[in-house]
């Protein structure tokens, strides 16, 4: 009897000290980190009723950039949100403020306030914005952490985007970049009804260009009756994405050639005196609209749909859609190199880092593994490309038979432009405007269009020999000597005088050249040299 009574209390013993250990093991299970691999399943032999993981936090700061959905976006409920976190098996967070310039006003009380989320959206990690956040460590170095947590960001980002002084500073990287799917997208666009009204080919020399010009003068192409409201090139304010013709003649405002040992900018180039008499003689022989200096952008969108436009440069997505064009439903457009010059000289527009954005983490983010993890998935699995091409299946798209059936016209995509929502806002790698699974579900005609357009695209970019040179220190505070046609610049204000014939165009120039080395000039030809020796390992 006693041994009975023993051998009970030790089998009630052992369940106790069972149950114990269940317990014990229960609580060290949901006390551990959560297996930042977002979507890993659980390992061999694990029970099924398991504790569910809770899922990583990220809270996220971005600009909306001016698109329609994302300026009323309810952050907290919003569906694309909820089914990116639900994918990405992250708790996913968005704090988003205005465009640009805004942005940046906003960011910079945000970070002397010290009051930042996990990741933030910014255009290079030496954004004014957050002027020498690097050198004060404000900026995690994120080599190591993407040495182990996100092989497939290196595999995936092109190598010369890490190069780019955006993300890498003294040999570090301090940023993600964030990749427009195609570094070269700028055409030239002709209009081609046009063209087939004058029975004319396509144009591809200076000489073809103006022999088309002089048409679109003297006839009222647009058929509204004004035969003087027509450009063979409508040019927009400050030169932008209307700088054709310079690469024509081997130089280009903002861009540098190394030559006889130093690294010189292209727009004090004596050849920059050629191309500033060619658009001299577009000015003067009204080729070009006489309002090119103070033509806002609205306007010059305006006005290419009104017909006022006989070539007008544009990226690839935004080949015009059917009746864009008012009053002219039967307009079409043809996507074109640039024009050869009389030396060989071809181009249209530089070759870029491709990086859209940057993404940095502060120092005090606290589980910065995570926030790596994250964008490696971004960047890798196959259910983040359906959700940036497609959005949420049952809502954007439905699945037939394994097929997407994807109706662009459907309001849930149209309204607002909600396919950008997915595909570009809230894109942590950039945009999917055009990826291969976009693409397959494009008319093949628009797949095809696209395609050809791509490679002029290709055709009329060229490397710039300062690609990936960091803002000079000697032109640091004196906007006006950088290279381009910003407003304000030097150059441009030398430009518009010789275009509408206020100075001569050698004085002026000679002038320019003189004033621009001078006050700060000499410095960033030294400045930038050393860079592109180092760069290039030149001795």
């Amino acid at each position: 009897m006693v041994q009975v009574k023993r051998k009970q209390r030790s089998l009630a013993a052992a369940a106790g000290l069972l149950a114990f250990s269940v317990i014990v093991s229960a609580c060290s299970s949901s006390e551990k980190p959560a297996d930042s691999g977002s979507n890993a399943s659980a390992s061999p032999g694990a029970s099924t009723a398991a504790t569910p993981k809770v899922p990583p936090k990220i809270n996220i700061l971005m600009s909306h950039t001016n698109q329609p959905y994302m300026m009323q976006i309810d952050a907290k409920n919003d569906p694309y949100i909820k089914e990116l976190s639900k994918l990405s098996g992250y708790d996913l967070s968005f704090e988003v403020m205005a465009a640009l310039p805004d942005y940046n006003k906003q960011l910079t009380v945000r970070f002397a306030s010290g009051d930042l989320p996990d990741l933030i959206r910014t255009d290079s990690i030496d954004s004014p914005a957050h002027a020498g956040a690097v050198d004060k460590n404000v900026f995690l170095d994120l080599g190591p952490l993407i040495d182990k947590y996100g092989p497939n960001l290196k595999k995936k980002i092109p190598e010369e985007a890490w190069k780019s002084p955006k993300v890498t500073k003294n040999g570090k990287i301090y940023a993600i970049p964030a990749m427009f799917e195609n570094a070269s997208s700028r055409v030239v666009y002709i209009r081609q009804d046009w063209l087939d009204k004058l029975k004319l080919p396509v144009p591809k020399t200076l000489d073809e260009y103006l022999t088309y010009f002089e048409e679109v003068k003297k006839q009222d192409l647009n058929g509204n009756g004004d035969v003087t409201d027509e450009s063979g090139l409508l040019v927009r304010e400050n030169l932008s994405y209307s700088d054709l013709f310079f690469k024509s003649f081997g130089v280009f405002p903002s861009s540098w050639t190394y030559t006889n040992s130093q690294l010189i900018p292209d727009m004090i180039n004596p050849k920059m005196k050629d191309a500033i008499k060619f658009w001299k003689m577009l000015y003067d022989k009204e080729y070009i609209n006489a309002n090119l200096f103070t033509n806002k952008g609205a306007d010059w969108a305006k006005g290419i749909y009104a017909g006022q436009a006989g070539v007008y440069l544009a990226d690839l997505n935004s080949y015009p859609k059917p009746g864009q064009f008012v009053n002219e439903p039967d307009a079409r457009v043809t996507m074109i190199e640039a024009p050869t010059g009389p030396n060989g000289d071809k181009g249209l527009i530089s070759q870029t880092d491709g990086i859209y954005f940057t993404w940095v983490i502060p120092a005090k983010t606290k589980n910065p593994e995570e926030i790596i993890k994250f964008l490696d998935w971004v960047w890798s699995d196959d259910k983040a490309d359906q959700f940036f091409a497609y959005g949420i299946e049952g809502y954007n798209y439905t699945l037939e038979n394994g097929k997407v059936k994807y109706d662009p016209a459907n309001p849930k995509n149209a309204d607002k432009s909600q396919a950008q929502v997915h595909r570009i806002s809230l894109n942590p790698r950039g945009t999917s405007e055009f990826s291969d699974k976009v693409l397959a579900i494009m008319p093949e005609a628009d797949r095809t269009r696209y395609l050809q357009g791509r490679e002029v695209a290709l055709k009329n970019s060229y490397k710039p020999h300062n690609l990936n040179m960091p803002a000079l220190q000697a032109l640091s505070g004196t906007p006006e000597l950088i290279p381009g046609t910003a407003a304000g610049s030097l150059f441009l204000d030398m430009f518009a005088k010789v275009i509408t014939g206020r100075e001569p165009l050698d004085q002026a120039f000679d002038a320019f050249v003189a004033d621009w080395k001078k006050r700060g000039g000499d410095a960033a030809i030294k400045e930038a040299t050393d860079w592109y020796k180092a760069y290039n390992n030149i001795k």
